[in-house]
């Protein structure tokens, strides 16, 4: 039987950085977090964060958006600002969720400024 102590790979789950050490990393970093609805019963929640998508990045995401589809241009533009510490579990959920990418992305996309609320009056 092999002892649990010699094995490194058996050791607790890998700790989650704290907020402070991704700011100190990546600046402004944002949380977004959603729950997800398997059934009517199971409810799971997802909570990920995210440093502010560039330009090129939104530039990308509009172009592939163009091109490829909603779906697919969501995700690679998610994948561009997920921090890297949350971004195994992210690729993984959205494997399992597809429609995390449109849902995020959408958020991702109001910190650009891409927003509905905008107001147009005729003077």
């Amino acid at each position: 039987m092999e002892n649990m102590k010699d094995n490194p790979i058996s050791s607790a789950a890998p700790k989650l950085a704290s907020d402070e050490e991704l700011k100190a990393k990546y600046g402004k970093v944002y949380r977004i977090g959603m729950t997800v609805s398997e059934d009517d019963e199971n409810e799971v929640e997802l909570v990920y964060r995210f440093k502010r998508p560039s330009v090129a990045s939104y530039d990308r995401y509009v172009k592939t958006l163009a091109q490829i589809g909603a779906s697919k241009a969501s995700k690679r533009f998610m994948l561009d600002a997920v921090v890297e510490e949350d971004e195994a579990r992210l690729t993984a959920d959205a494997e399992t969720y597809p429609g995390v990418a449109i849902a995020i992305g959408g958020k991702l996309t109001d910190i650009l400024g891409l927003t509905n609320a905008v107001n147009l009056k005729k003077l």
